[in-house]
């Protein structure tokens, strides 16, 4: 299973999640996905092969826009997705109060505009395929 694949079934568990009244669970699950689309472009752009196993999104999309732009503000939301895949994870504090369905729906609002980012403009070209098929 590719980075986009595993992106796209984690992301469908989210809305699961969602539905069923998981929010914080969901919201984690969110944030992986958006990581895990922005990861299945990374091969498209130089980077630093560290990323690719890091959580470190903020860079993903700072490498990734330095060549595909976006009309949309990812940043914000990235660093705002950031926060809360730790967080949701370890709620530490232990108040999940924040996890209401509204605040679950704005972060897979969030993924699926990550997802329509590198489906739509993170595309590769010719040339990036003849780089990838004419390795030995």
């Amino acid at each position: 299973m590719d980075f986009y694949d595993n992106a796209w079934e984690t992301e469908q568990t989210a809305i699961d999640l969602a539905n069923i009244g998981r929010y914080r669970y969901s919201v984690y699950l969110s944030c992986l996905a958006s990581e895990l689309y922005l990861k299945s472009k990374l091969h498209l752009v130089d980077h630093d092969e560290e990323l690719e196993t890091s959580h470190d999104v903020i860079k993903m999309l700072d490498v990734l826009s330095k060549r595909f732009t976006t009309g949309k503000n990812l940043k914000n939301m990235i660093k705002f997705s950031r926060k809360y895949y730790n967080e949701s994870r370890y709620p530490y504090a232990g108040d999940v109060s924040a996890y209401t369905k509204d605040f679950a729906e704005q972060f897979l609002e969030f993924t699926a505009a990550v997802r329509e980012y590198v489906e739509n403009d993170c595309l590769a070209t010719m040339d990036d395929l003849a780089d990838k098929y004419s390795k030995d």
